[in-house]
């Protein structure tokens, strides 16, 4: 198959109740995991390069590993830009035929967040592709709860910038945050259910690695309608490898599959609560 854009996917999505995992890959074993985990759980798969790991690989590259990788699957694909940190970053992950992208300007004045966002829209959906912006401030996971709190996105805000953008999801900050959590995450679901009923486009929300089963599951059944989801990833990777380096006889090829089983075997786990109440 090939890449489908946001659109189509979370529109499936809803139309099943489930919520669409946006999952990092970084390299062809990741991406294999990744897609293997979809056809194995027959789920839709959001699958995102990181900004850093667009700059270090290269969106072409990045592109050509997951295109291919998009044509093994049984199952609607779509590779995505995740927090781009610029309109060049994202207009080059546009041209190398991403099938979304993230512009990230959360930190930027008001306006200028707007006023740029706007361009990417503008360019992506020129070639059909979506794009994802984010209000608010999604923090490191090490950040205290206050500090986490002072960054929730406001939902007046939200609404009149999807208005004024015409982006495709928006990425919101409700008490989840980016890479290992220091303090066990507390989402703010009256502030998130405000955001799903009133905003008028689907509701993403980052930073999914720790956050609890229970807390994943009532964000399916409110109608979010993507989760964010990369350390989990890198850490069962590093894991793996770490250990199968360890091992003596090891091959390099059969450490990397080994890897790869692993990434696999997490992304699987997170589908199945992802899909629990499908439709």
């Amino acid at each position: 198959m090939s890449l489908s854009n946001y659109n189509e996917i979370l529109q499936y999505a809803k139309q099943h109740h489930i919520m669409v995992g946006a999952f990092n890959c970084f390299n062809m074993e990741s991406a294999q995991a990744l897609v293997r985990a979809a056809d194995a759980q027959k789920s839709p798969l959001i699958i995102q390069t990181y900004h850093a790991h667009v700059d270090y690989a290269g969106s072409d590259f990045m592109f050509a590993i997951l295109d291919v990788a998009s044509r093994h699957a049984n199952t609607k694909i779509a590779l995505g830009l995740d927090h781009g940190r610029s309109v060049e970053q994202a207009m080059q992950c546009i041209h190398d035929h991403y099938s979304g992208v993230m512009i990230d300007l959360s930190m930027e004045d008001y306006a200028w967040n707007v006023k740029e966002t706007k361009r990417v829209v503008e360019a992506a959906h020129r070639r059909n592709i979506s794009v994802e912006a984010e209000l608010g401030e999604i923090m490191n996971a090490d950040a205290t709860y206050e500090e986490i709190e002072s960054g929730y996105t406001n939902a007046e805000i939200a609404r009149r910038f999807v208005k004024e953008t015409g982006i495709d999801c928006l990425a919101v900050s409700v008490g989840t945050a980016h890479g290992n959590y220091k303090y066990q995450p507390k989402i703010n679901f009256e502030l998130l259910e405000e955001l799903v009923q009133t905003v008028e486009c689907p509701i993403v929300v980052h930073g999914g690695s720790g956050v609890s089963n229970a807390d994943i599951e009532k964000m399916v059944q409110m109608g979010v309608a993507k989760l964010n989801v990369g350390t989990d990833f890198f850490e069962a990777y590093k894991n793996a490898l770490r250990d199968g380096l360890a091992a003596e006889g090891r091959d390099i090829v059969g450490v990397m599959a080994t890897a790869r089983d692993a990434v696999q075997r997490v992304a699987e786990e997170k589908m199945q609560i992802l899909t629990k109440f499908r439709v």
